[in-house]
């Protein structure tokens, strides 16, 4: 009570200082670097550490980075960021005010101090950085404009101002070529030709300093959004439920990747770019009203011809984009299968139908691309001759005009000439901006091809519960799966118990919904009817990262990262040295480790073609066994073991005393499970010992005679 209303006296005292409430010091910290990011900070559930950045990461739903604080770091604009106190270890926030500029948040003394070099001092030399994620929600297209402009009004404030004194000093140009050719060389006036003559080169220099302030700031702006797109573009990838990824080939997803790095570059790049250029040129239209009326009618008809041709031609190409771009989506993904899989293209000598299959693709879209590419062809052709044309029909009228007196209805050669120069630049900027606005077309078929991503639901729900720390007890309550609506049921009214630190064995033939069984666990699938439970708790209501966190699996078609082998059991988590030597002695791994050069730091390739088929499998046993969890999940992990290697994993399994659910077809893996689980058909048509089941006529002692001949 006491700090909380010390903390609101602090408010009326200082109210800029708009310090944000927590229960520690972290998530104090932690809420003012999200307010300033535009992220909701969530505490932890209690079953997690509330002083781990981590578990106030996971509970908010963004993600962090480590870094280093170089010298000076505070000189350069490096965003809102959480570091600690050399001393006492204290979280602070680091926050700018300027883009050169930092302050301080102490969470502890409720304070802000500037930064400098001797406060600097006092910071430890790593932070972490955070990423603004997107909404977990189905995303619009305002909603991804709003979460790329957050924050950057001060950039785009820059742009517009500085595009409008450029565009201003542009147009001294045509108003000084007029006095120049008026007044200047026919009354021979030296100093006024000097003058204009510095006037004219002083604007030329003035237009060339504000674009380019234009594109530096443009650039900064385009570099920022990039920095924050990607991360929260690939945060939202990898947060989609694993069924979606069923939907896509590789190539297809990265190919639809793409499309949103596209919009995003097309946005904040040339399309904005062009855009505020153009807009700003078209003030010269002003200046042709003011030279001559008559002739400011002929440029609108000319810019208007030119606008109409620039559309027409642009609609028929993007009317042939849209085929292209699910094509190139469509040869991405299959030249990704073809690499791939090259090894089993040359065993089975199937290079020529592979490269017939690639070669058909392939044409469709040259002839798509050489179609558009004849559209743009004869508008660039246009766009060579608009300038002769229109010069030709300008001077055409002013003939006419120049032949009455020079007055209040006449035309001069200085005034022709200066309207000549506006005309110019009008009709350039006319021509870019319809050009940039048809090019803004492509961003609808790019949306189209991002859709899936950014309007399908992530898999992370904030109102889900955390399901704690679990005992290791789990059930399968009656569950129905199918695959597909129109496909028959792949698992039919399973029922499975496992009580904690029970061996649980799942057997039967291939086909019989075993791996399935696997994936429903780990939420991979959601049943058609009964449910999953954990600790008693349906799994649909539980935080399915959290529960999946407690786990460690080993699935069949598991995969090696390419790294080191510590990188490899690590998995992207902080784990230490000694805790993967551990992992690596109880999944049997140790000697060979030992025996490789570089030990534990030796380099795998990508899906480990450098290691045994058996070694691979330690691999992955020792990945889940290195953060001690509730419940192991093993799916065919050891089919490549021999029988000492799988004796020495199944001891050291047996020692951690952990609910185990395995799938084997091995009879000595699951010689020892407290109870096996017989599959067939999707359905469990028998359970009991090992004992029990050998004992009696059914499928299991049928299985096992095949194996015993």
């Amino acid at each position: 009570m006491t700090e909380k209303a010390l903390r609101e006296l602090a408010s009326i005292l200082n109210p800029t200082t708009d310090i944000p409430q927590g229960e520690t010091p972290l998530l104090i910290a932690v809420g003012a670097i999200g307010k300033a990011l535009g992220i909701t900070i969530r505490p932890p559930a209690k079953s997690e550490n509330a002083n781990t950045l981590d578990a106030i990461a996971r509970a908010s739903g963004f993600r962090t980075r480590r870094v280093t604080l170089t010298a000076n770091w505070w000189k350069t604009d490096s965003g809102p960021l959480l570091a600690f106190t050399k001393e006492e270890n204290q979280p602070v926030a680091l926050l700018p005010v300027k883009a050169t500029k930092y302050e301080i948040l102490d969470p502890v003394e409720l304070t802000r101090t500037p930064l400098n070099r001797h406060t600097a001092t006092t910071i430890a030399p790593i932070a972490y950085t955070f990423y603004r994620p997107l909404p977990d929600q189905e995303i619009t297209v305002w909603d991804i404009l709003q979460f790329t402009i957050r924050g950057r009004t001060p950039d785009l404030i820059k742009i517009l101002g500085v595009g409008v004194v450029a565009t201003l000093f542009g147009m001294l140009t045509p108003q000084i070529t007029g006095i120049l050719i008026d007044s200047a060389i026919p009354d021979a006036k030296r100093q006024l030709l000097i003058q204009m003559g510095l006037g004219l080169l002083a604007a030329s220099f003035g237009v060339m300093i504000f674009q380019l302030a234009q594109s530096l700031v443009i650039l900064r702006l385009q570099t920022k959004v990039s920095y924050d797109t990607q991360a929260a573009l690939w945060d939202r990838l990898l947060k989609l439920k694993p069924a979606f990824f069923r939907q896509y080939s590789t190539g297809d997803l990265h190919n639809r990747v793409s499309a949103v790095n596209q919009i995003r570059n097309r946005l904040s790049g040339s399309i904005l770019r062009t855009l505020f250029t153009s807009l700003f040129s078209l003030l010269n239209l002003g200046l042709l009203i003011v030279y001559s009326l008559p002739l400011a009618f002929v440029a609108i008809a000319i810019a208007l011809v030119a606008v109409i041709i620039t559309t027409i031609s642009g609609m028929i190409t993007r009317r042939k984009m849209r085929p292209l771009q699910q094509l190139s989506g469509e040869i991405f993904g299959l030249t990704v299968q073809l690499i791939g899989g090259i090894s089993k293209l040359r065993v089975a000598a199937a290079e020529s139908e592979a490269f017939a299959c690639w070669a058909k693709k392939y044409t469709k879209q040259v002839k798509l691309i050489l179609s558009t590419q004849l559209v743009e062809d004869l508008l660039t052709a246009f766009n060579v001759m608009l300038p002769a044309v229109s010069s030709m029909l300008l001077f055409g009228f002013t003939i006419s005009l120049m032949g009455q007196s020079v007055g209040e209805t006449g035309l001069s050669t200085g005034t022709f000439l200066a309207f000549n120069t506006a005309f110019g630049t009008f009709i350039t900027s006319a021509t870019r901006l319809s050009n940039t606005l048809i090019d803004s077309l492509d961003i609808t078929i790019l949306w189209e091809r991002a859709q899936p991503i950014l309007q399908t639901k992530p898999e992370v729900d904030a109102d889900k519960s955390h399901p704690g720390r679990l005992s290791g007890k789990l059930k399968l309550d009656q569950v129905c799966f199918r695959y597909r609506q129109d496909s028959p049921l792949v698992l039919d009214n399973i029922t499975l118990d496992a009580k904690a630190g029970e061996f649980i064995a799942i057997f039967g033939p291939s086909g019989s919904g075993k791996s399935t069984i696997m994936r429903l666990l780990l939420g991979f699938e959601t049943p058609e009817a009964g449910a999953i439970f954990y600790d008693s708790k349906d799994l649909s209501g539980l935080d399915i990262a959290a529960v999946r966190r407690q786990l460690g699996v080993v699935l069949q078609n598991g995969r090696i990262m390419s790294g080191s082998i510590w990188e490899n059991i690590a998995g992207g988590a902080i784990v230490t040295q000694d805790q993967a030597r551990e992992a690596l002695q109880m999944a049997g791994l140790a000697e060979d480790i030992q025996a490789m050069p570089m030990g534990i730091h030796t380099i795998i390739s990508e899906g480990g073609g450098n290691l045994s088929g058996g070694q691979r499998q330690r691999l992955f046993i020792a990945r889940a066994l290195v953060h001690k969890p509730q419940i192991l999940l093993f799916d065919e992990a050891t089919s490549a073991l021999d029988n000492r290697t799988q004796g020495i994993v199944t001891k050291s399994l047996e020692q951690l005393g952990v609910t185990r659910i395995v799938i084997a077809h091995r009879l000595s893996t699951i010689r020892h499970a407290d109870r096996i689980y017989v599959l067939h058909g999707g359905k469990i048509v028998q359970q009991g010992s090992f004992e029990e089941l050998a004992a009696v006529e059914g499928l299991f002692a049928d299985l096992m005679a095949r194996q015993m001949v």
